[in-house]
């Protein structure tokens, strides 16, 4: 008989807790976003010239802090002109997480979602190709991997603008679109041998 009163003493308290639980509950009726976008604070940029795949070199681009705050650091990009023939693939990281956050295998998951755009600047657009050599499943172009092939051997100075975009409510395209989660541009000193 107590045990039944005790109960019925608890009652209006559970009756609360379970309305408070359901109030916390998200309303799927409500959009929630399906894939947040990540802070990408450095992008790494490997590159080896084609015949000789042992010796790699790695160019950052590092905003630690993001946009606003103090002034990225950039390596320049080096490509010597002994080799007609390189190849560059990038990493996408976020080093403000503790460890830090790989995001390129990610990226490479949701290859139908994502794409790179390589640019070059004006003084190197006569001597720099750049063919993007990884593709998602539905034959676009993804871009983490690319080759640069140099024409000519005289020593340039340019730039390197790499955009990495994420197609969410459009389609994926071989142009650029969606939103844009990196935009970062590289120095380029082609050095002559």
């Amino acid at each position: 008989m107590r045990f039944q009163k005790l109960n019925a003493g608890l009652l209006p308290a559970v009756v609360v807790f379970w309305g408070v639980l359901a109030g916390c509950e998200k309303n799927p009726a409500e959009a929630q976003p399906e894939n947040p976008q990540e802070l990408i604070t450095t992008v790494l940029v490997r590159v080896w010239d084609e015949p000789d795949s042992v010796h790699t070199h790695t160019f950052a681009f590092r905003d630690l802090d993001g946009p606003g705050g103090q002034p990225p650091l950039v390596d320049t990009l080096h490509f010597h002109g002994h080799a007609q023939s390189w190849r560059l693939s990038l990493e996408f990281l976020n080093e403000a997480k503790e460890p830090t956050d790989t995001l390129t295998a990610e990226i490479r998951r949701e290859a139908e979602a994502h794409q790179v755009f390589y640019e070059l600047s004006p003084e190197l657009q006569s001597s720099v190709r750049i063919e993007r050599l990884d593709r998602d499943r539905n034959g676009l172009p993804l871009g983490l991997q690319a080759r640069v092939t140099l024409q000519g051997y005289e020593e340039r100075h340019g730039s390197l603008r790499i955009r990495l975009f994420h197609y969410d409510a459009e389609p994926k395209t071989e142009q650029p679109g969606g939103e844009t989660d990196v935009d970062v541009t590289f120095p380029v000193h082609i050095m002559p041998d």
